[in-house]
């Protein structure tokens, strides 16, 4: 289970679900820090993503996780501290394969002595996602790269071969 589950996917394709097994459990526990996005759609924003960085990825159950996120790309996405927020985590799993995790963002709320404390814009908020969707796939980064090796290759192939083909006319 774990990392091994990953090379099952070199070939493109995808395993998908909507409840956290604890394999994928263990791929979103494993790193300490993921991209996540969060969509804004609100009047006069027609849609909007806000990229933030999250830390320290805790699975509480099944259906949840708890996550640090940039208090100020939070905020700026929901727009209010109480707002749900639309949310995608996007995590590496190895073997050019990324884990995507679709659901919704919630600031988590503050204790008193968090409270208490000084509230620095640049920290970090702790959220609660709650996940709809997940999906391990090939990542399409890692296909468009596989692409353009292929295409230098097959083009220096042909020069290759069009050069001794021009050398062989020579000697004739």
């Amino acid at each position: 289970m774990g990392h091994a589950i990953v090379h099952h996917f070199g070939d493109g394709a995808a395993v998908w679900g909507q409840m956290i097994t604890p394999s994928i459990a263990h791929l979103i526990q494993s790193h300490r820090d993921f991209p996540i996005d969060f969509s804004r759609v609100r009047p006069g924003i027609v849609f909007e993503v806000e990229t933030a960085g999250a830390l320290l990825p805790h699975v509480i159950d099944a259906s949840t996780l708890r996550v640090h996120v940039g208090a100020t790309a939070f905020r700026h996405a929901a727009g209010r501290t109480d707002a749900t927020v639309e949310a995608v985590a996007r995590i590496d799993v190895g073997g050019d394969c990324t884990l995507k995790v679709w659901g919704k963002a919630t600031a988590e709320e503050p204790s008193r002595q968090e409270q208490s404390r000084s509230h620095d814009p640049a920290s970090a908020t702790p959220i609660i996602f709650t996940v709809t969707f997940w999906e391990i796939a090939r990542a399409t980064e890692a296909r468009f790269d596989q692409l353009l090796r292929e295409s230098a290759e097959k083009d220096r192939e042909i020069r290759q071969l069009r050069a001794q083909v021009a050398l062989a006319m020579c000697s004739q």
